[in-house]
């Protein structure tokens, strides 16, 4: 191959890298939910770049909070300089300098995160809906249901997330309030499959190797056939003693294993292939909501109380602590060696929120920033900048 033919073959894949690492199109960065996001060039050091607010957060409280469910900023997804995020029944776009490119209001509101695949934008809806919109200017291509509306199914004050979508290789998978993990069509929005489970569906489903894996608030984990959604295999997280074992964080998958956290107080890492259990990590009665970072078999996780964000090593034992200012809700992002970890106030909604730079050797803090509200949505690092919706009702850019 001539010098010049191979050298502009290799530009075009750096360049088709640089493009892919620059992106999160869904939750947790990619479909097996690692959390793991490309380091920054530079280290981010904790300043606010800028916020957005696209509506008048107390105003819309007020207004529109009349159902009680609650409405805050979703996890943003990030394609191509532009960020995707959620409030209550609106949908926002704004560049990478924070300025608003559109808005639409959909149908209901949502705690999901979007997902933006293929130039098109997902996103579900607690009246039941799934809505995909052309992510150029937000117009419908499609709406499929996926359940009744959710209103009045929030099952306690901490059911804080709905489901987000999960596209891979034209299939789209998403869970429901009616206890079903749902595939879909991406492009038509047509049914291929559900499966039923015995409890609401608030976690993200992760897709690695032909395999979907995703909790329920029953209790379980199951892994499912991505094609025709068969079940292969379930692990149950009830613990005797333990009155509380909802499954509300994702799993994550790497290495040929399954991570994921329990209201039971553990965190599991569970073999891929067979469903067995090869360590749990006791939490001493937290509940784990938050999904693990994952990466070179060590697990970063969160608590909902005790204020812990924890590394657990390959073997399931704990390799550093660290005290956070406030409870964790929010799923890590690891990016290089630095894990970013937010922190929600469980018991006051108007109590402070905080976003850590933590260093994954030692666990101790490289910087911590307050927020002025607590943090529900989860970090996410791309190009440079970590974008966190607070629940002030705006999206934030740190750098």
């Amino acid at each position: 191959m001539p010098q010049s033919k191979h050298l502009i073959l290799l530009a075009l894949a750096l360049s088709l890298t640089s493009a892919m690492a620059a992106n999160s199109p869904m939750f947790r960065g990619d479909p097996a939910h690692t959390g793991v996001y490309a380091a920054p060039d530079q280290p981010i050091a904790g300043k606010i770049a800028w916020s957005f607010q696209g509506v008048n957060y107390g105003l819309f409280a007020a207004l529109e909070g009349l159902d009680g469910s609650y409405k805050f900023p979703t996890t943003p997804a990030v394609v191509d300089d532009r960020i995707y995020y959620c409030i209550g029944p609106f949908l926002f776009v704004v560049d990478e300098a924070g300025k608003e490119v559109y808005h639409v209001k959909l149908s209901a509101g949502t705690l999901a995160s979007p997902a933006v695949v293929g130039g098109i934008l997902y996103v579900p809806t607690n009246d039941g809906k799934l809505h995909a919109l052309d992510a150029a200017n937000g117009l419908e291509r499609w709406t499929a249901t996926i359940g009744p509306a959710q209103f009045l199914n929030q099952v306690d004050n901490w059911d804080v997330f709905h489901s987000s979508a999960v596209v891979v290789d034209g299939m789209l998978y998403i869970g429901s309030v009616d206890g079903r993990i749902y595939a879909l069509s991406a492009a038509e929005g047509k049914e291929l499959w559900h499966f039923q489970t015995q409890h609401v569906v608030r976690a993200t489903p992760a897709v690695a190797d032909g395999r979907v894996y995703c909790g329920s608030f029953d209790g379980k984990v199951y892994a499912l056939d991505a094609k025709t959604g068969n079940k292969i295999w379930e692990v149950s997280t009830k613990t005797k003693g333990i009155p509380w074992h909802a499954v509300q964080g994702s799993c994550a998958t790497a290495g040929g294993l399954v991570y994921v956290g329990s209201r039971s107080g553990f965190l599991y890492a569970i073999e891929a292939a067979t469903g067995e259990i090869r360590w749990r990590d006791n939490h001493h009665g937290n509940w784990m909501p938050s999904s693990p970072a994952v990466r070179d078999g060590v697990a970063y996780v969160g608590q909902s109380d005790g204020c812990k964000i924890t590394a657990v090593g390959p073997e399931g034992k704990p390799l550093w602590v660290y005290s956070a200012p406030n409870e964790t809700f929010a799923s890590p992002a690891l990016a290089g060696d630095v894990l970013y970890a937010a922190t929600n106030d469980n018991y006051n909604l108007k109590g402070k929120g905080s976003l850590s730079a933590l260093d994954i050797k030692s666990g101790k803090a490289r910087w911590t920033l307050e927020f002025p509200a607590s943090i529900w949505s989860s970090p996410v690092v791309v190009g440079g900048t970590v974008y966190i919706g607070c629940a002030d009702g705006k999206l934030y850019a740190v750098r």
